[in-house]
């Protein structure tokens, strides 16, 4: 979450994470201006939006190890 950054113009490397919209990627871009997140747990709090981090991270890691093709990888090596 800290070092998220822009993929293109139009999509951001957090949108990729499933369960987080648009709306939840902008509070939580705007949370981490304030200041760097220190855990999940620090960002359930400082962003409502987002309830469960953790299992975000994971079900991202699950999609890209199962499905080979996912275009862009965020967690797992090519």
């Amino acid at each position: 979450f800290n070092n998220a950054e822009a993929i293109n113009t139009r999509m951001h490397t957090l949108e990729l994470l499933p369960g987080l919209g648009n709306k939840s990627m902008w509070s939580v871009l705007d949370e981490r201006k304030k200041g760097p997140f220190k855990s999940f747990e620090d960002i359930s709090e400082r962003v409502k939006s987002v309830h469960n981090p953790k299992k975000m991270v994971v079900n991202r890691i699950m999609d890209e190890l199962q499905n080979r093709y996912e275009k862009y990888k965020l967690f797992v090596a090519k």
